[in-house]
């Protein structure tokens, strides 16, 4: 769904309450117009932008800031939260904003088919000019590039963040690609890149509350708030098996 107005809502209150310590839980009472004890001692609620995202709920706009934490519209941390100058961008050019989450449309047989092929090409002959590989109308050449060329470099042990510097796309973008690929079943390793960014102790601590939730990514984000990086979190659900 597009949360675009949603976003905004957010932004907007984070960019007129800089001086303001806003915590997410803070934040989210602040948009949703909860006159908790917080709100009400520090004035909040006599603010215009009061309570202008209240048609929604708060797990909600947890989607919402976790996903603009991921997309970097906005930053959370030990600090609380704060908009960035991309959040600042946005506000003034605002695009739609579609929340991603377990309910995306499965693919379709076709769909599964094509990306095996581009995935079978990829592996069989690096040295294939890339734009020379078929793409299928639903899927965007530039989208099937970077597949492949992701593929590649996880095929040759290549870091991921060295990986999103060299093509010059932002580190969600490669996690997106990730997850996308997964869950159209292509069997990819990158517990090389975990291993050494992460480390056994957080890869053990999040896999084993994986467990308990059955992989549920957003609860995993509210348990280890502030503790690790949405980032992080996402990259051991990657190489989490159930």
């Amino acid at each position: 769904m597009d949360a675009k107005e949603s976003l905004k809502i957010v932004l907007s209150a984070l960019s007129e309450l800089k001086k303001q310590h806003l915590t997410r839980q803070i934040l989210i009472d602040f948009v949703r117009g909860n006159e908790t004890r917080e709100i009400m001692e520090r004035g909040l609620n006599e603010l215009e932008s009061f309570g202008l995202g209240d048609k929604h709920e708060e797990p909600y706009y947890n989607t919402v800031i976790d996903q603009a934490t991921t997309e970097k519209y906005l930053k959370v941390n030990t600090d609380g939260c704060s908009i960035t100058a991309k959040g600042e961008r946005y506000l003034k050019s605002p695009v739609p904003f579609i929340l991603q989450g377990d309910n995306e449309e499965e693919p379709n047989a076709s769909d599964n088919e094509m990306l095996d092929i581009l995935v079978e090409t990829a592996l069989s002959d690096k040295e294939e000019d890339i734009a020379q590989v078929p793409t299928h109308p639903s899927n965007s050449p530039v989208r099937s590039q970077q597949m492949i060329r992701l593929i590649q470099a996880i095929d040759l042990k290549m870091p991921l963040d060295d990986y999103a510097e060299q093509y010059q796309i932002d580190f969600d973008e490669v996690l997106d690609n990730l997850e996308h690929l997964i869950k159209r079943g292509v069997n990819i390793d990158i517990s090389y890149f975990t291993n050494d960014v992460l480390g056994k102790e957080c890869l053990d601590e999040l896999h084993e509350y994986f467990d308990e939730v059955d992989g549920d990514l957003q609860k995993a984000f509210e348990e280890f708030y502030g503790i690790y990086q949405p980032e992080e979190i996402r990259l051991a659900r990657l190489v989490w098996k159930k």
